[in-house]
């Protein structure tokens, strides 16, 4: 029954769990190890990016200092004029500015070698001006790969018409012929450039969440301790401490003989033995050890799952007589062929609450009833019991009496299946009414 009863909906708000890094050292490694990785993946993204800027930076500036270099030496030996020089001063402070705007560059640099092919004055400067608008070129297409080609389609038609017009003449030119090709050759190192820079994207994307799986799974982790840690832990503890309340009740006016005694400590040492097994399982699943169960885990059987509910509340009904309570406590009917594991799961979770609620807030030694009914579309869940003295306040509306974090827990539980869960109080009478569907429904794919 027990491992049945471990099978827990993870929905508790993990602000229940108080989890100290410093009790836990395995959890604090874990948070180590995560943020060694985000620190590692994003120093291994800084220094790539550095890295093609650095590089990108490099051309750049090679190009402008050889360009402005040549341009100087042409002017001194007269080979160029004024004019042109201009036109490749331009051209070269555009091509700075296009490592910050380089659309606004790459078209006005377009504009600048249009210019220079069809303008006599300033054709003298088109083959120095050839690498700075190249650069501008693959900045652009780095950018936008289209307008990049675009550019590059540009100039080569003004190359074109310049030369058709007889303004340029480059089959004269043996190194413009040869520096010419860094034109054409220019979008496609910027598009190179830009796949790089998307696949750098794409993996810290993907790096990003893998990172927000594993925080969804330690999220969920946590959620499940929280969980068990209030539905079997501490219920259980609560549940033992009321047992040996009674016990001492009991035996102040009436020792037990032997067999009594040995026959309750045997029954009070199992309680334990149990709780003790669910601590280490809370510990296992906190350091990683044991993942928390899901309902992967069980198989379809209506029939065995049903007798397990029945099962699990008469061993909840032996409890809270144990402790002297009258206990009128039932389940009818059978679930269906494909039930919501998810749904059972929660039935058997609400049993202990309900069972626990009782043990600790009902009147000692009264009548309470416990009634489950499965009518093959959903599970109604009811229960009463008389509201002990002291919890009862000075009315019988109901507004003395609030639902702890266990209920709570159960009603968003509840509600995220479909289902519904109602509380009131009439006549010192405390009523539990719990619905939820038993068919499997179809849910849209989460991020895992």
């Amino acid at each position: 029954m027990n491992d049945r009863t471990t099978q827990h909906n993870i929905g508790t708000d993990a602000d229940d769990l108080r989890c100290d890094r410093t009790t836990h050292p395995h959890s604090a490694n874990d948070h180590n190890d995560s943020q060694c990785a985000r620190t590692t993946c994003t120093t291994n993204d800084d220094m790539r990016n550095t890295v093609t800027d650095y590089l990108t930076a490099v051309i750049v500036a090679a190009s402008i200092g050889l360009t402005l270099t040549f341009a100087v030496t042409a002017l001194a030996a007269g080979a160029v004029a004024i004019p042109a020089v201009l036109a490749i001063v331009v051209a070269c402070a555009l091509t700075v500015v296009a490592y910050w705007h380089p659309l606004f560059s790459g078209h006005a640099v377009t504009l600048s070698w249009a210019c220079a092919c069809l303008m006599p004055p300033l054709t003298g400067g088109v083959t120095l001006m050839i690498l700075p608008v190249a650069c501008c070129v693959m900045l652009a297409a780095r950018h936008n790969t289209r307008h990049g080609f675009m550019m590059t389609g540009a100039q080569l038609l003004t190359l074109a018409a310049g030369t058709m017009l007889g303004v340029v003449r480059p089959a004269d030119d043996s190194a413009m012929m040869a520096v010419l090709v860094t034109i054409p050759a220019a979008p496609v190192a910027g598009l190179l450039m830009a796949w790089k820079q998307r696949l750098d994207d794409a993996k810290e994307a993907e790096r990003e969440l893998e990172r927000r799986r594993h925080a969804m799974r330690e999220q969920e982790r946590r959620a499940a301790v929280a969980t068990r840690i209030h539905d079997q832990v501490t219920n259980r503890l609560a549940y033992l401490i009321l047992r040996l309340g009674n016990d001492r009740a009991e035996w102040t006016a009436d020792a037990p003989d032997t067999a009594r005694l040995r026959a309750e400590l045997t029954d009070l040492s199992s309680i334990a033995q149990d709780v003790l097994d669910e601590t280490r399982t809370v510990i296992g699943i906190l350091d990683g050890s044991r993942p928390p169960t899901t309902d992967a885990d069980a198989d379809d059987d209506p029939a065995g799952e049903a007798a397990m509910l029945r099962d699990h509340l008469h061993e909840t009904a032996d409890r809270l007589e144990a402790l002297g309570f009258a206990v009128d406590a039932d389940c009818f009917g059978t679930l269906p062929q494909r039930y919501d594991i998810d749904a059972v799961n929660v039935l058997h979770d609400l049993i202990d609450e309900t069972g626990n609620n009782i043990a600790k807030h009902a009147q000692p030694r009264t009548d309470c009833a416990i009634r489950i009914t499965l009518d093959g579309c959903q599970a109604t869940l009811v229960s009463s019991n008389h509201i002990r003295t002291d919890d009862a306040g000075s009315g019988n509306s109901g507004t003395a009496i609030r639902p702890g974090t266990g209920l709570r827990t159960k009603a968003e539980q509840l509600h995220r299946l479909g289902g519904a869960l109602d509380h009131t109080v009439q006549d010192a009478t405390w009523t539990l009414s719990a619905h939820l569907p038993l068919h499997r429904q179809s849910v849209a794919p989460s991020l895992q």
